[in-house]
C-alpha cells in the first residue's frame, strides 16, 4: 500500500510542477481550496453502502489556469475513523479539468469537471485495497471578494472493477472555500 500510495503521490506532484510552470509563464492565479463541510457516500453491489459527513478540511484542492475557462485542478481528500479500537483510513487522489462557463478566470460562476480519481483504503485487521476511477463534478463559485469565493459542488464518481475490488458509485456534496494567488 506504501509503495502504490507514494507511486501516485510522484505522479501528482509531476503533474503539478508541469501544470505550475506553465501557469507561472502565463502570469495568471492560482487557486487554492480547502474543504470546509462535506458528504460522500459509497456504494456497490454485494457489500453495504457507507456515508460519511466531513468537517473542516474535507479537501484540499491546487488549481491551475490555462485559459479564462479552463483549469487542471489536483485534490487530496484524506478520511480517518475509528470505531471500537478498530481504524480505517481512506487517501483520495483526484485530478480534474474545470470548464467554466464564463470567461473570469474561475472567480464566479458555473462549471463542469471530468475527472479522474484514485482511492486508497485501509484498516486494521481487514488489509487494504486501491481503485482507479473516473466521474464528473458540476458546481459554482459566489466571490467573497476580489480574492475569494465560497465553493459549492457536486459529484458522481465510478470506481473501475480490479481483481481484488468491485466496481464502486461515489455521490459526494461539498462547500469549500477558494483562494486566489499570484
Amino acid at each position: 500500500m506504501l509503495r502504490s500510495t507514494r507511486n501516485t503521490l510522484s505522479i501528482v506532484l509531476v503533474s503539478l510542477t508541469l501544470a505550475a510552470s506553465g501557469a507561472r509563464a502565463q502570469g495568471k492565479a492560482v487557486e487554492l481550496s480547502a474543504g470546509l463541510l462535506g458528504f460522500t457516500s459509497l456504494s456497490c453491489s454485494g457489500c453495504s453502502s457507507n456515508s460519511i459527513i466531513s468537517t473542516g478540511g474535507s479537501y484540499a484542492a491546487v488549481g491551475f489556469y490555462l485559459s479564462p475557462r479552463l483549469e487542471i485542478e489536483s485534490s487530496l481528500s484524506l478520511q480517518i475513523a475509528n470505531a471500537s479500537g478498530s481504524n480505517a483510513t481512506v487517501l483520495g487522489l483526484a485530478v480534474g479539468v474545470p470548464i467554466y462557463f464564463d470567461e473570469n478566470w474561475g472567480r464566479k460562476g458555473w462549471y463542469v469537471a471530468p475527472r479522474f480519481t484514485y482511492l486508497d483504503a485501509s484498516c486494521s485487521g481487514c488489509g487494504s485495497a486501491s481503485q482507479f476511477g473516473a466521474g464528473i463534478a458540476v458546481g459554482g463559485k459566489l466571490p467573497l471578494n476580489e480574492n475569494a469565493a465560497l465553493r459549492m459542488q457536486a459529484s458522481y464518481d465510478y470506481g473501475f472493477e480490479s481483481s481484488n475490488v468491485v466496481s464502486t458509485s461515489t455521490i459526494g456534496a461539498s462547500i469549500g472555500l477558494s483562494v486566489f494567488v499570484k
